[in-house]
């Protein structure tokens, strides 16, 4: 995918947003072309076409870079009928209002590359459970990025991300699923995401309710919200923290609980999840030392996702752990996770073992 752009910085947040659904290069109008391996598939245009200096530009580029039968999807920020049919003149093939909603970027580059559509079954599986995790990640990164600006946890995009992991856990392999994961490069993305889908996954294996399932899924969406509050130099730290960092890192579930109880709207079960992940059925975990009845079912299935989820991760420093030695952790730390919840799992673990 190659991003067309008149702002000076390459708009990250656009390229970011594109980069959750597939590989995205950047062309600032005006620089040199960066250098592309194979062709692009669609062309998405963030230009003032308000401007004709600009339209002029973005027609070159597109001469140059657009490959044939490849779509051009143009962002207008001015929604008219002049800007709309300048889209069209230049080669648009579909056109959005800029501040787009990501669930409806995402649908529209999906029917304009037509994946899936080639009578390749497991493709256009493949190309669903795509399409699903970036709305979900892309909701997902709109929630994060508000609440590390100080505002409000934007319980839309919230819903946003349930409703696309839970409906792309239930139609595609955890395998798929997993992949589509994997593909990121933002880990905390990654991690967030890779938990949802294992919480979604566990939730159709054991048989739960549509509601139950959203819940539990809900709940593994928010658990580290409170990252969002965590300085980057240590959220983002290649290597193990030091004594002081991990007491910092150690505040995301407080941080992150008392920030949703201050917001409202949200169930206990979700709240609790949030703020204790991180307890212990021996009473060793943190923050508040809880033991065996004091931790309900919701958050011991979101704690055992959260722990296989950060073995299996994929980081520049250090390989990721195979699902079955993943899972053997999980078993050597006997009373402190739910044993029965535990042998539930590994038929999650399973699946994903066939993506590993």
């Amino acid at each position: 995918m190659l991003l067309i752009t008149d702002r000076s910085d390459g708009n990250p947040e656009l390229a970011r947003r594109l980069g959750l659904l597939r590989p995205c290069a950047v062309l600032i109008l005006g620089c040199e072309a960066p250098k592309a391996d194979q062709p692009d598939s669609i062309i998405v245009g963030d230009v003032d076409l308000g401007r004709r200096e600009s339209v002029e530009a973005m027609r070159q580029a597109l001469a140059r870079h657009r490959s044939k039968g490849a779509p051009y999807l143009c962002l207008l920020r001015e929604m008219t009928v002049r800007t709309a049919i300048q889209a069209r003149a230049i080669g648009a093939t579909e056109v959005l209002p800029a501040d787009a909603a990501a669930a409806l970027l995402v649908k529209t580059i999906e029917q304009l590359l037509g994946e899936g559509k080639d009578g390749d079954p497991a493709r256009g599986t493949v190309a669903f459970t795509r399409a699903q995790l970036a709305t979900a990640a892309a909701s997902l990164a709109d929630m994060l990025g508000s609440v590390a600006n100080g505002a409000p946890v934007p319980l839309r995009a919230v819903e946003a991300s349930v409703e696309a992991i839970e409906q792309a856990a239930g139609a595609s392999d955890i395998g798929d699923l997993l992949q589509v994961v994997w593909s990121y490069d933002d880990l905390t993305y990654q991690h967030c995401m890779l938990v949802a889908g294992l919480a979604a996954s566990f939730g159709h294996q054991l048989g739960f309710s549509v509601e139950d399932r959203k819940l539990v899924t809900r709940a593994a969406v928010l658990h580290d919200i409170g990252k969002a509050r965590i300085p980057l130099a240590i959220l983002h730290k290649p290597g193990a923290l030091d004594p002081a960092e991990q007491v910092v890192m150690r505040g995301h579930p407080v941080i992150g609980y008392e920030m949703l109880m201050k917001q409202g709207g949200l169930r206990p079960e979700v709240l609790a999840a949030v703020r204790s992940h991180h307890e212990y059925l021996d009473g060793s975990g943190y923050p508040d030392g809880l033991k065996d009845a004091e931790i309900g079912d919701i958050v011991r299935m979101i704690t055992i996702c959260d722990i296989y989820a950060a073995l299996i991760e994929r980081r520049s420093y250090k390989p990721p752990m195979a699902p079955d030695q993943a899972y053997g952790m999980l078993v050597l730390m006997g009373t402190k996770l739910d044993a029965a919840l535990v042998r539930a799992f590994e038929a999650v673990v399973l699946k994903t073992s066939q993506a590993a």
